[in-house]
């Protein structure tokens, strides 16, 4: 085993990646200069010593290690991974498959072509929750001012203040209430990030791709690295388990990598790729039978290319319904807390009429 694979297996046993990782965008724009490089015959160390003046601090620096990486006779996907966790297991993956196969050339157009893709949607998405996204922040503010007025208001009418979170104070309680929001949002990122690393083990994600829509959403976005990955590596002519570990890695969902000792073990006893993945029940019909099909035709490669483009089109839809679904959903919430601000305020304005009427003021 070669020393940035044991380093990647240490990583994922602990449970953690390291905080440094490279943006899609970012990931979308150096393929696609080393694509143009490449194929205009510029040798990868020389196309590198390039990415070293441009770019973040931290793109800069570990660009220079995979620079004097390919100066030691390194290969890229060797130098890649030796960067601890900046680049993602999809990416590291694909060049490996390509320079295995001598396609590296083609490895960076795909690479360019997938990274500009989800730049694309993940823009699209953002843009149709903005207008939501901003009421929610809107309607949290509102709520904490609507605390300090109705403070204000009982203290000039002579009545108790409302002691809204026991912190005995005005100041307290708002401050309470930003805590409590920061606390809720940073509790969810925390569940959302956890759950798609793994530090939960396999519970969360296997509810969460039991969810409508999101569930085969995650599960189609796994699938089509997959299968796109296998294609890559049988084109490579790269053994059954060598594939299979590349494959598994690139869907980047914990949920499919925890299952490669279990598939390579069954490789490793001579059955075929749809055999093992079937046995696993993890795997989506579907797939098992363009495995099947592609393996039985003597045409995985093929097969498993075309499979990769039918789950990103299935993914693709899924995300813009989702982004439907999102802004609908933010607009019912941010309605809800407006609606929830209105019934309160007129119930303190009734209580306050009352009084009036019966002269306790």
């Amino acid at each position: 085993m070669k020393v940035y694979e044991i380093r990647e297996s240490f990583f994922a046993q602990a449970g953690y990646e390291t905080m440094a990782k490279i943006s899609q965008n970012q990931l979308a724009k150096l393929f696609q200069r080393l694509a143009t490089s490449y194929t205009a015959g510029i040798d990868l160390r020389t196309a590198y010593r390039r990415e070293t003046e441009t770019g973040s601090p931290t793109y800069r620096q570990k660009s220079n290690s995979i620079y004097k990486g390919l100066g030691q006779g390194k290969e890229l996907a060797e130098a890649m991974a030796d960067t601890e966790g900046y680049f993602p297991d999809l990416a590291i993956s694909v060049v490996k498959a390509g320079e295995r196969g001598g396609r590296l050339d083609e490895a960076f157009k795909r690479l360019f072509q997938h990274y500009r893709n989800l730049v694309e949607f993940r823009n699209k998405f953002l843009n149709a929750i903005a207008w939501p996204a901003f009421e929610l922040v809107f309607a949290i503010m509102i709520v904490g001012l609507l605390m300090v007025i109705c403070d204000w208001l009982f203290s000039a009418l002579g009545r108790q203040k409302f002691d809204w979170f026991w912190m005995g104070s005005t100041v307290g309680n708002v401050i309470a209430y930003f805590v409590l929001v920061i606390i809720g949002f940073a509790s969810l990122t925390g569940i959302v990030i956890g759950t798609t690393r793994g530090w939960f083990g396999t519970i969360p994600m296997s509810i969460a791709m039991r969810i409508p829509l999101i569930g085969k959403t995650i599960e189609c976005l796994a699938l089509s690295r997959f299968a796109w990955t296998m294609s890559m590596a049988e084109n490579a002519g790269m053994g059954a388990i060598a594939n299979m570990k590349l494959s598994l890695r690139a869907t980047e969902n914990f949920f499919y990598k925890r299952l490669a000792p279990q598939i390579c073990s069954q490789l490793r006893d001579g059955k075929e790729f749809g055999v093992a993945m079937r046995s696993t029940q993890a795997f989506p019909e579907d797939l098992l039978i363009y495995v099947e099909n592609g393996e039985t035709a003597g045409e995985l490669a093929e097969t498993m290319d075309r499979c990769s483009h039918e789950f990103q089109e299935r993914a693709e839809t899924n995300l813009k319904a989702m982004g439907t679904i999102g802004f609908v959903l933010m607009m019912l919430f941010v309605a809800g807390m407006v609606l929830l601000i209105v019934l309160f305020a007129m119930s303190q304005y009734v209580n306050i009429i009352n009084d009036m009427a019966n002269g306790k003021f």
